[in-house]
């Protein structure tokens, strides 16, 4: 389990809340609410006020070789400042065997001599859910992973975090494609303003939508599936 206790770091403010084994947390707001703040806070980039304890245990306090085992995060994007294969990427970043089953697994065989920088945007995506599953974190920050993505690719994305909450990993998701969200997650948490707004289910998220974003909306849930429209422009 994953605790947050009065967690501050810039924008954001005395946030507390405590994600399950198992759990898969989608995180919403405007742009600039502190979304990405919070999952670099949770990765261990920023030194934060209030504590982030994993397992019982502060986060800040794990020798940085195992909290990258235990916590792992996946950027908006990317760039490496040297030129590795697909296949070098994963067996230099993750010191693991299996390299090649995840190949196989994400269908991304053909792509493993190829540079990681020459690759499109859902082909990165696909490499970089392969290094997460060869590390296997309990815990998994996901930042905009379906931003971009073309259908397939975000089928395949859906399958890999629900697969990983059935495993007993904890998943925590930042995304502006609500529907998306709606369609994966446990339970979800609203920033407004760096601060918490809610934390709770999807009936607390749908009554929510309105004031974390400032703006009458449509709402309409039809088979499971989530519709959003504004009814007038966002403030």
């Amino acid at each position: 389990m994953v605790e947050v206790r009065e967690l501050s770091y810039g924008i954001l403010k005395g946030l507390s809340f405590k994600v399950r084994e198992g759990e898969v947390i989608g995180v919403i707001g405007k742009n600039g609410s502190g979304k990405s703040t919070l999952l670099k806070c949770l990765g261990g980039y920023y030194r934060y006020k209030g504590e982030v304890l994993l397992r019982g245990r502060e986060l800040s306090t794990y020798p940085l070789r195992e909290r990258v085992r235990l916590v792992n995060y996946l950027p908006q994007s990317i760039h490496l400042p040297f030129d590795y294969t697909v296949r070098e990427l994963l067996y230099a970043t993750t010191g693991v065997s299996g390299v090649e089953e995840a190949l196989k697994k994400f269908k991304i065989e053909e792509l493993s001599e190829r540079l990681f920088e020459s690759l499109s945007g859902g082909e990165k995506v696909k490499v970089l859910l392969s290094r997460l599953y060869l590390l296997k974190p309990s815990l998994l920050l996901l930042d905009e992973p379906s931003a971009f993505l073309d259908l397939s690719v975000m089928v395949e994305l859906a399958s890999f975090v629900r697969e990983a909450a059935e495993r007993g990993r904890s998943v925590i998701v930042v995304s502006h494609d609500i529907p998306f969200l709606y369609s994966i997650c446990d339970r979800f948490l609203g920033l407004k303003g760096g601060e918490l707004l809610f934390f709770g289910g999807k009936k607390e998220l749908l009554e929510s939508l309105e004031p974390l974003f400032d703006c009458p909306l449509e709402v309409e849930v039809i088979n499971g599936e989530l519709f959003i429209k504004p009814t007038k422009e966002v403030k």
